[in-house]
């Protein structure tokens, strides 16, 4: 059915999709972003070949061209924009690093900290849009940063649109792109609940039903509250530590995400008075190997869990810790996706007070780690992606410290540091790095 404005009613949100919609509408949480620094051909212009690759993944795709709407309704659903009109949605920035460190770091930090505290409000425009950084005195590389609403997409489909726009724009120029692309009219994949059974249990679910409140000597910032002012700052390991921590997180029978999640919680403790001797940790995770066809692992759409875990105080970063986090997602994930709280979403009847009646009260989370992995060997394409950033926006209604990790082709593990202003101290922000790195560095001398 077609509106007034000309957009046309696609189906409901997903419980998934319905929580991302919530969150945004409540300026819970905003957005998530997938930065990518591209090596491209010397004297080739950028708009005209990422236009024309657009073009195309908007006719492939048709989640980029569906929004949310009826956000504060119990029954929000996608509908599909009769056109895209991409110089609205892409930014050029030109000579973006001229007053700032060398490497450019510092002012991405800051741009991505903006990006993530700009909602997407327009119902004329898309929700996902593209900042372009370029610097004369660098002509054979670009910066591309992608930030998407969360209910079209997690972060590993975030980055097969990156793999996608890097394809496209190496093939031939053949023609002109246009400004102004017309959608196509497919129907959208299925929501996570429609494709698998999310089992929870009743014991589960009357945890879930119950309030619940950390223990007192658990760190969990300042109580939740709105408004939310994301701040960010990331951290990049070298192509030794990033190797180094691989090889040792093999040699020591755990995972590179088992390794970095304990990491975080050492630092974190190391930032804490002695009374705190606890600390709960979020791992989100990929619930795409338990989805049937038509879901492929480059498929667009929110298809993510968590599940939690908690963490004794710890006065160093030890292996036996890491392996233990190995072991508890392994286990987790056998069950399949169940008793997870993407689960419980399908249980609660009105998601907006739900999550309202969280705000005042302690939230249960010290840190939360997203870990998409690395990005997939070289192409030897024309435009590449080399170095890569995930990053996110704070959330008032769960882990007080976000940290993203994503490790690009030029071999550097990228962790993006989220936080909310005025609920976590930037300095112990920073603290907190220092230590993560000083320890890796540590773990590489005497691996």
């Amino acid at each position: 059915m077609e509106s007034e404005t000309g957009t046309t009613a696609l189906r409901q949100l997903g419980h998934a999709e319905k929580y991302s919609t919530t969150r945004s509408h409540l300026g819970i949480y905003l957005n998530v972003g997938l930065t990518a620094r591209y090596k491209r051909p010397r004297g080739v212009a950028v708009k005209p070949a990422l236009f024309r690759a657009l073009s195309q993944m908007i006719w492939k795709h048709p989640i980029l061209s569906a929004i949310p709407i009826a956000a504060d309704t119990t029954s929000p659903y996608f509908v599909r924009l009769p056109y895209i009109t991409l110089s609205k949605v892409v930014a050029f920035v030109e000579d973006y690093g001229n007053s700032l460190s060398s490497d450019g770091r510092e002012y991405l930090d800051n741009v991505l900290e903006e990006q993530h505290n700009r909602p997407f409000k327009d119902p004329t425009l898309p929700f996902w849009r593209i900042c372009v950084l370029e610097y004369s005195k660098t002509p054979t590389h670009f910066t591309l940063m992608l930030i998407v609403h969360h209910s079209l997409m997690d972060t590993q489909s975030a980055l097969s649109v990156h793999e996608e726009l890097e394809g496209l724009m190496s093939q031939d120029a053949r023609y002109e792109p246009d400004d102004t692309i017309d959608t196509p009219s497919a129907s959208l994949l299925p929501p996570l609940e429609d494709l698998y059974t999310l089992t929870v249990s009743q014991e589960f679910l009357e945890s879930q039903n119950a309030h619940q409140e950390p223990p007192p000597d658990s760190w969990t910032a300042v109580p939740q509250s709105t408004p939310v002012r994301t701040r960010f700052s990331s951290l990049l390991l070298s192509t030794a530590e990033t190797m180094g921590l691989a090889a040792m997180s093999k040699k020591e029978q755990t995972s590179v995400t088992a390794a970095l999640q304990t990491l975080i919680a050492s630092s974190i403790f190391s930032a804490l008075p002695s009374r705190y001797r606890t600390l709960q940790a979020d791992c989100a995770v990929s619930l795409r190997r338990f989805l049937p066809e038509p879901i492929r692992a480059t498929s667009l759409g929110c298809y993510v869990g968590s599940l939690s875990m908690t963490y004794g105080r710890m006065v160093s970063f030890n292996w036996t810790e890491a392996r233990h986090t190995k072991t508890i997602i392994d286990q987790e994930l056998a069950k399949g996706a169940s008793d997870m709280p993407v689960g419980y979403l399908g249980h609660i009847p009105d998601q907006h007070a739900w999550m309202l009646q969280k705000l005042g009260r302690r939230r249960m989370s010290a840190f939360e780690l997203s870990n998409i992995g690395k990005v997939p060997a070289s192409r030897k394409l024309s435009f590449e992606i080399e170095s890569i950033l995930f990053s996110q926006s704070a959330s008032a209604c769960s882990a007080a410290i976000k940290v993203s990790a994503v490790t690009g082709r030029d071999g550097l593990l990228a962790l993006g540091f989220t936080w909310q202003e005025g609920i976590v101290e930037a300095n112990m922000i920073e603290q907190i790095k220092q230590t993560l790195k000083c320890e890796v560095d540590k773990l590489v001398l005497h691996g």
